[in-house]
């Protein structure tokens, strides 16, 4: 296999350069996303394929993946620092190194997770930098403040968008950090550094003395009541996310009161819920784009067979409410899945690209028609702030549709995928490293998607049985009323 670096020294400047302060590359983006058929499995026969193997570094995601003949390891850095991920060959080449393509562009080596998946663009290595071999103890308070506070500076996305100046929070904060003797003590200058950057997707989490703690804030004055009401409560077993589920089946009572007797169905555990509401309109609710089992093609195609179901049943229906209103998100794979039942014919729904990788061309997505129940007629897409993630690029996709009427709130405005790091000490943390915009080149990012239609689903000042009156004036307005 040809190097795409072949001067040693050169070579050794690459590796370097990878590591430094300054942005790897200032060219204008010439590296297009290939076709899905140009992808080939990394795995084949039970063995890394030739084509594939190689030290590959991502300089939009600060990753390393090593892949050879006896398996993968995978890396992570920042400004200088570089630190092993710990991860077993199998989960890397499981989860994240699925499929590679040798892109036509020199310099460019491709990775999926699935032929659907975000692609990344790596160059090649001819050896590990240094700084991810050094024996040092990078468990150490400061090293974990550095990591994550480099990483940040180097990758995330939305400093703008966000009034975030991550050299005065470094310089600030790196003393207290210097002066940290356990991570018990570095905590609170960890919470300290990512104040009020109100990202769900950029979070830390870890483990002290035995007790999970997460680090994480978001947009949205009900969002952060239920938070208070979280952070007051007894230590808890699951996370904020997690323990919001309790509440979201609380208010989806709401929903179901104002079903058509006889017409409620479900499917998935209770995340996909159809039914009948007053005025021949149908109901759809989707209330997760992940959390279904299996691999990412599998609750993909799960997705698609309850949507299918659901739709089967509301093909005589004027109109549909199709209610995403507490939709944390999931995978944009199942939401495009979902999405490909209301198309008409292929459209352009957004495009995204790593944020610090300039070379790297916006990556399409589209949506094509698709599933065995199709429904074109008027639909009423009610949104909130607690539409999150995949459920806003869902959002997204569903504008894009000549059809769909969003009603209701403002989106949360947390779009790009959350890039993870594993961190020496066992903490992890994630982060906004990606940029999408719409069809009409809009990002929405820090803002979310605004209703064509308000709705006070959430108001700010709480009030009891909001939702349900938000639902029930978007039926009337499928309705003709």
């Amino acid at each position: 296999m040809k190097p795409v670096f072949s001067a040693p020294r050169r070579c050794a400047l690459a590796a370097a350069a990878l590591l430094a302060a300054a942005p790897v590359f200032a060219a204008p983006p010439t590296l297009p996303p290939v076709p899905e058929s140009a992808l080939h499995p990394v795995v084949a026969n039970g063995a890394i394929a030739a084509g594939a193997r190689g030290i590959w570094a991502v300089p939009g995601y600060g990753d390393i993946y090593a892949l050879s003949a006896s398996g993968a390891s995978m890396y992570q850095y920042a400004d200088g620092l570089c630190w092993r991920v710990p991860a077993d060959s199998d989960t890397i080449l499981d989860k994240v190194v699925r499929y590679y393509a040798r892109s036509p562009r020199p310099r460019d080596f491709i990775i999926a997770s699935s032929p659907q998946a975000t692609q990344l663009h790596a160059v090649e290595l001819p050896r590990l930098p240094a700084a991810c071999t050094a024996p040092l103890d990078r468990s150490k308070p400061l090293y974990t403040f550095d990591a994550v506070s480099l990483t940040l500076k180097r990758l995330y996305a939305y400093n703008q968008e966000r009034h975030l100046d991550w050299n005065a929070r470094i310089a600030r904060l790196r003393p207290s950090a210097a002066r940290a003797r356990s991570d018990a003590e570095l905590k609170p200058v960890m919470a300290e550094l990512l104040r009020g950057v109100d990202d769900l997707h950029t979070a830390l989490l870890g483990e002290i003395d035995g007790r999970g703690f997460e680090i994480q804030s978001q947009r949205g004055a009900h969002f952060t009541r239920l938070r208070q009401r979280y952070d007051q409560l007894p230590p808890q077993p699951e996370s904020f996310l997690d323990w919001m589920q309790t509440w979201i089946a609380q208010e989806r009572v709401q929903a179901d009161a104002q079903l058509l007797p006889g017409t409620r169905g479900s499917a998935l555990d209770g995340r996909v819920v159809w039914g009948r509401l007053p005025g021949n309109v149908g109901y759809l609710a989707v209330t997760a784009m992940a959390g279904y089992g299996g691999s990412e093609e599998a609750q993909r195609a799960a997705a698609g067979q309850a949507v299918d179901e659901a739709l089967s049943h509301l093909q005589g229906t004027r109109a549909l409410v199709f209610d995403i209103a507490h939709n944390l998100g999931g995978l944009d794979l199942v939401s495009a899945e979902i999405a490909s039942r209301f198309a008409d014919r292929e459209r352009l729904a957004y495009r995204k690209h790593p944020y610090p990788d300039p070379r790297v061309q916006p990556q399409p997505l589209r949506i094509a028609p698709g599933g065995t129940s199709r429904y074109l007629k008027p639909v009423y897409l009610l949104t909130s702030e607690f539409t999150c993630s995949a459920g806003e690029t869902f959002t997204l996709m569903m504008r894009a549709l000549p059809q769909v009427v969003q009603v209701g709130q403002p989106t949360q405005g947390i779009f790009s995928d959350g890039l993870a790091k594993f961190l020496p000490n066992g903490w992890s943390f994630s982060l906004s490293n990606e940029v999408y915009r719409d069809a009409w080149g809009e990002s929405y990012e820090a803002r979310g998607l605004p209703p064509d239609l308000a709705a006070a689903v959430y108001p700010a000042k709480e009030s009891a049985g909001s939702y349900g009156r938000a639902l029930r004036r978007t039926a009337q307005w499928a309705a003709g009323r």
